[in-house]
C-alpha cells in the first residue's frame, strides 16, 4: 500500500464521517494509518496454527 492509497482512504473515511480536521491533523491520522500498516505488514500473511484459531460464538 502506497502512501498516496493511505492519504486517499484517510480522507474519504473522515469525510464520510463528518470530520473536518485541519490538513495538519488530516496528515497526522495518515501517518499514524501508516505505522499500523507498517506494523500489520510483518505479520499479516503469517499463517495461523490452529490452535490460535479463533473459537465459536455462543449465541443463546
Amino acid at each position: 500500500m502506497t502512501q498516496e492509497t493511505i492519504d486517499q482512504y484517510v480522507r474519504s473515511a473522515l469525510a464520510l464521517s463528518g470530520y473536518a480536521l485541519r490538513e495538519a491533523d488530516t496528515a497526522d491520522v495518515a501517518q499514524q494509518f501508516s505505522r499500523i500498516h507498517a506494523i500489520a505488514s510483518t505479520f499479516i500473511d503469517e499463517a495461523l496454527p490452529v490452535e490460535l484459531e479463533s473459537a465459536s460464538v455462543f449465541r443463546p
